[in-house]
């Protein structure tokens, strides 16, 4: 699925010839239903695949595959293994941050939905997770803004982009990170209703009485 959607452009890439692709909504899905190392080598997977069915859509050349990983990988953490991975996750966006601000701090705006995730990460991980739609909608924003922070890395330290293209590329993420969070949602709802026992036994998570 990630690597067919690779083929679906639903945005520009301000900097580099290439576009945003529809597996964006894939990578949270990829978090939540598998467990970090196993997510790492899915992510892997697709990622290889995509870039060989659709180059175009590599902004980074062979650097992109790294955002599947990373949104993949840390969302599993933070949604699996609780206080490890939420700190681990809060770690790898604070690094995120720090590498956006320490070149363009004339626009720290741009970071505000990296830090509401910072912030996610940290309040929904110290408890026991019964799985609800609202937790649902908050790992998957957690997930792909992890991927988006990779991309935010590359774009200031790979492309050197100034803080002037990132008044233009805000609102541009904003709908991106929100078709990833609301697209991927949807499929995970479908997917508990479809086979609610591996949410049950292979996660070892509650569901709760909303579905």
């Amino acid at each position: 699925m990630y690597a067919v959607l690779s083929l679906i452009p639903i945005s520009v890439f301000i900097g580099a010839p290439s576009f945003l692709a529809l597996n964006l909504i894939i990578t949270p899905v990829m978090a939540i239903l598998l467990e970090p190392f196993e997510a790492f080598f899915a992510s892997i997977y697709g990622g290889l695949i995509a870039l060989y069915v659709a180059p175009s859509q590599a902004m980074f050349g062979p650097l992109t595959i790294l955002l599947p990983i990373s949104g993949s990988t840390f969302g599993s953490l933070v949604f699996h293994k609780g206080k490890a991975g939420a700190l681990t996750t809060t770690i790898f966006l604070a690094i995120a941050i720090s590498a956006y601000l320490v070149k363009n701090y004339p626009f720290p705006y741009f970071i505000f939905p990296h830090l509401t995730a910072m912030l996610i990460s940290l309040t929904f991980s110290f408890k026991k997770l019964t799985l609800t739609n609202a937790k649902i909608l908050f790992f998957t924003f957690v997930s792909t803004m992890c991927e988006q922070g990779t991309m935010m890395i590359f774009a200031v330290h790979l492309l050197g982009l100034p803080w002037q293209a990132f008044v233009g590329i805000l609102p541009l993420m904003i709908y991106e990170r929100l078709i990833g969070t609301i697209g991927s949602t949807l499929l995970i709802l479908a997917l508990i209703k479809l086979i609610p026992k591996y949410f049950t036994t292979q996660n070892k998570i509650g569901i709760s009485k909303e579905f």
